[in-house]
């Protein structure tokens, strides 16, 4: 297996910080956005130079979601077996908009449906459909038995997937919230579903578990179509932009690349010079074929997301 040179990193924020729970790039990939415990940071792209830094009123922040016009933000968090919300905040001033208050645990993913719609994953075992206008809730899907950790939907379909706790994916109606199927083939929680970016063919998703695979699926007609089995627990996953490879972001501190066509494990990086320094999140960048990687010791770590043998 060939492995990348580490040398071709970036370094960014100091070590003896709060975990990195999400990163995601602004719509213009000028700013890297992160979140943590102490809140909401922006660094400048590519030098990560911290910009700013926004708090939001949850002290426990789990996602980050740029609306589809870019011009808000929406902050997922919340306070365990008690409540969980979604603060939106205007871009890129981060000023507070609304905050989406409802949920009985932490909200641990949100995505946009569409301009005035989000939904969002619990620990309280439910999915939401808010309309973000009058923050007030649309949906409210139940179904799954433990709490739900990530949110992912395909917009052409009208199809919202989830991942659980209870080791499942559902697949909901993003219109009317109804269960369209369940998908139990993990053996353990399911911690991450992203779609592959816009290809021939079904749609697919791939899915990140404790149980140290990575599953690649067609939830629109239910079928996992293959798996690749990681060396260490998967924490984060993210497509590269035109679908070709995934990369996983592992408890040992490693990016693999996978081939979503062949399940190899194509090449991997040491991301995190520590060995108990997991990899809490990865971000592509939209355009410059940059990858960034958020540890549990607050860093950041610039790498090109293609691997190329």
């Amino acid at each position: 297996m060939a492995v990348f040179i580490a040398s071709a990193f970036f370094l960014s924020a100091p070590a003896a910080e709060p975990p990195i729970t999400a990163l995601a790039f602004s719509p213009d990939g000028s700013s890297l956005v992160a979140c943590s415990q102490v809140g909401v940071a922006v660094y400048s792209w590519p030098e990560l130079d911290l910009q700013a830094t926004h708090k939001v009123s949850s002290p426990n922040l789990h996602d980050l979601a740029f609306s589809p016009s870019g011009d808000r933000l929406a902050v997922a968090g919340g306070i365990p077996a008690e409540n969980g919300t979604v603060e939106i905040l205007a871009w890129p001033d981060g000023e507070s908009l609304k905050t989406l208050d409802g949920h009985l645990d932490a909200v641990m993913s949100v995505c946009w449906l569409d301009a005035s719609t989000l939904a969002t994953a619990s620990l309280d075992h439910t999915v939401s459909i808010w309309n973000t206008d009058s923050g007030k809730t649309i949906h409210r899907c139940l179904g799954h038995s433990r709490g739900v950790t990530s949110l992912e939907h395909l917009r052409d379909q009208a199809v919202l997937v989830s991942a659980s706790l209870d080791q499942s994916i559902r697949v909901w109606n993003s219109a009317t919230g109804e269960l369209i199927r369940s998908l139990a083939i993990h053996v353990k929680p399911v911690s991450r579903v992203v779609v592959r970016p816009a290809s021939d063919g079904l749609p697919m998703i791939a899915s990140a578990s404790d149980d140290r695979t990575v599953r690649f699926w067609q939830p629109t007609i239910g079928r996992m179509v293959r798996f690749a089995r990681l060396p260490a627990q998967p924490r984060d996953i993210a497509w590269v932009s035109d679908g070709t490879q995934i990369l996983a972001g592992c408890n040992d501190g490693v990016v693999y690349w996978v081939n979503p066509e062949t399940v190899e494990v194509t090449g991997e990086l040491r991301v995190m010079d520590q060995s108990d320094q997991r990899v809490q999140a990865l971000a592509i960048h939209p355009t410059d074929g940059s990858a960034v990687a958020g540890g549990t010791d607050g860093r950041l770590q610039r790498f090109q997301a293609r691997y190329q043998p």
